[in-house]
C-alpha cells in the first residue's frame, strides 16, 4: 500500500509542479491573463470595501473625536505655558518692528542713501562706498 501512495505521490507532484511553472509563465508573457485575474482582485476589494463602508466613517469618526479629545487635553493640561509662549513671540515681534520702525525713522531724517553695489548705508553726498569702494 505504501508503494501504490509512494507511485500516485511520484506522478502527482511532478504534474502539480508543472502546472503552477507553467501558469508562472503565462502570467509573465499574457497581459490580458494578468488582467483578468487583477480585475478579480479589484472586484473583491470594490466589494470588502462597499461591506466595510459603515465601519470606515466609524471608525473616521472616532479617530476625529480621539483627535479633538487629544488637543483639546494638551491645550487645558499646558495652558500658561502656551499663554507665555504667546506672550515672548509677542514680544519678539514688537521688537523687531521697533527696531525697522527707527531704522526707517533714521533713513528718513538723515541724508543716507545705500550703496548700488553691497547695499551698506553711506552719506548722501558720498562719490564711493566706504566699505566695497565703488563709485557712486
Amino acid at each position: 500500500m505504501n508503494a501504490t501512495i509512494f507511485n500516485a505521490l511520484f506522478v502527482i507532484v511532478p504534474i502539480f509542479i508543472l502546472v503552477i511553472f507553467i501558469f508562472t509563465i503565462m502570467m509573465m508573457i499574457s497581459p490580458k491573463l494578468r488582467g483578468k485575474l487583477m480585475s478579480r482582485q479589484v472586484k473583491a476589494t470594490r466589494y470588502m470595501m462597499e461591506e466595510a463602508k459603515d465601519d470606515l466613517k466609524e471608525m473616521g469618526t472616532m479617530a476625529g473625536d480621539i483627535q479633538a479629545q487629544t488637543k483639546k487635553n494638551i491645550l487645558d493640561q499646558n495652558e500658561d505655558v502656551l499663554k507665555e509662549i504667546e506672550k515672548r513671540s509677542a514680544n519678539i515681534k514688537k521688537e523687531g518692528i521697533e527696531i525697522k520702525m527707527r531704522a526707517i525713522k533714521d533713513g528718513f531724517s538723515q541724508n543716507t542713501v545705500y550703496c548700488k553695489h553691497c547695499g551698506v548705508l553711506i552719506d548722501e553726498d558720498s562719490k564711493f562706498c566706504k566699505k566695497c569702494g565703488k563709485e557712486q
